[in-house]
């Protein structure tokens, strides 16, 4: 079990660092932060981003051959359900926005041509089809000579917020652990189960919002309209 827990604390620690790898090594493809944020995040309230690592640790930087992970493999691997670090399934749902983040000897032709291939087999919202942000760090995490970072803006994540959802409200209508809430809420003036009632209506709103950019068809007779990536 231990062992179970350091790997899962790798996978996060390898995330971050591919993260931030912009803020410590220069690179004149290096993507800042706040380019991040301002290309995936269309609308206010929806902000909340799926993250993929490929390869998901440097135990498997090899493939069965002892060869180095491919290109072509590391960005079909990103965008598999195995490899989220949430239990979602992305290609099920519309995508509103993506980054790859790549560290390491990756040219950018291949990420272009790689970018071309997967733009055919997910769907992204008829009005952002070019919505891929790309960067590229040349320096490799440590024990690999390269890796794929993918952020996402998907709709799928609604499925998780439902689940949260459904969780909390088994808990809510029988007042199950609201005191805790009551104890620090009670004295600042606040009613727990109001505000909690509201946390709860906000998600609600918020999956809905999800759902109904999920299903939304382009405008019948109308021209789509294209917003490049900045």
């Amino acid at each position: 079990k231990a062992k179970s827990f350091d790997e899962m604390n790798n996978v996060a620690a390898h995330m971050l660092t591919d993260l931030t790898s912009s803020m410590r090594f220069e690179g004149s493809l290096n993507v800042d932060l706040n380019e991040v944020t301002m290309n995936l995040v269309p609308f206010p309230r929806l902000k909340f981003l799926l993250s993929s690592v490929s390869p998901i640790s440097h135990a498997f930087a090899r493939g069965k051959d002892g060869s180095s992970f491919s290109v072509d493999a590391m960005f079909a691997e990103a965008f598999h359900r195995d490899t989220q670090l949430m239990s979602v399934e992305p290609r099920s749902s519309t995508y509103l926005a993506c980054a790859l983040l790549a560290r390491g000897d990756i040219p950018i032709s291949d990420m272009q041509r790689n970018v071309n291939k997967i733009k055919k087999s997910v769907r992204m919202a008829h009005w952002n089809p070019d919505g891929f942000k790309i960067g590229q760090c040349s320096t490799p995490p440590a024990h690999q000579t390269r890796s794929l970072l993918c952020l996402a803006n998907s709709c799928c994540i609604a499925q998780t917020f439902s689940a949260f959802h459904h969780r909390f409200h088994k808990l809510f209508r029988r007042g199950a652990m609201v005191h805790h809430y009551d104890q620090y809420m009670g004295a600042s003036g606040k009613d727990a189960k109001e505000e909690l009632g509201a946390a709860a209506e906000n998600l609600r709103t918020l999956i809905e919002e999800y759902r109904r950019l999920d299903v939304l068809e382009p405008p019948s007779g109308a021209a789509q309209r294209m917003i490049p990536a900045v």
